[in-house]
């Protein structure tokens, strides 16, 4: 049985965009093949994150990131954790071939503006010998989390999802191409629906 260690990223609990994101990827996990753990970031974390719950992603042998873009970068509660992550991993014997995903939601209309966070995260998978696996970067916002629960709409998030899960039951090596998703909903209609929620 292989371990999944999802990292939700985001600080708005219930309400967070990434939280949809990340049960959709975890609803096609099958719990006989799959253990799944969650761990949630924390805001203004003045105390390192817990040795237990950095073995638990050490010993993942796939790390399934789900956050928002903040500032064209990673959020801050999430950089803390990824920081005393590699901290406690690059002293430690832990699974240096687990593979490494990242799910990525931006409130621009142009997912593709995700470039340069893609490259800070194959560094950090690289200084610590983790095996990156490919980006999922997806624009719109609140309205990507919608169009995800939408038949029809979500064939695109489906796809990449499914992507995920098929990458991790096979063990794959290749390296694959990363996924910049925009909602099928017309660039006009999304600013609008974006600025009334």
């Amino acid at each position: 049985m292989k371990n999944i260690c999802f990292i939700n990223g985001s600080l708005r609990g219930k309400k967070a965009s990434s939280l949809v994101f990340l049960n959709c990827i975890s609803s096609m996990l099958a719990e006989a093949e799959f253990n799944t753990d969650i761990i949630n970031v924390r805001v203004k974390a003045k105390e390192r994150y817990s040795e237990e719950l950095l073995k638990t992603i050490s010993h993942a042998d796939a790390i399934i990131m789900v956050y928002p873009l903040f500032t064209y970068g990673i959020p801050g509660s999430l950089m803390r954790l990824l920081e005393d992550f590699y901290l406690y991993a690059k002293g430690k014997d832990n699974n240096k071939a687990a593979m490494v995903y990242i799910v990525v939601n931006c409130g621009f209309p142009r997912p593709e503006i995700m470039g340069e966070l893609i490259r800070v995260m194959k560094n950090f998978c690289r200084r610590l010998l983790l095996n990156w696996r490919f980006a999922i970067c997806m624009s719109g916002g609140p309205v990507a989390a919608m169009t995800v629960k939408t038949p029809l709409l979500n064939i695109e998030y489906k796809k990449a999802f499914s992507a995920i899960v098929a990458d991790i039951r096979h063990g794959d090596t290749m390296q694959k191409d990363d996924y910049f998703i925009k909602p099928i909903i017309p660039e006009p209609i999304m600013l609008w629906i974006k600025s009334a929620v």
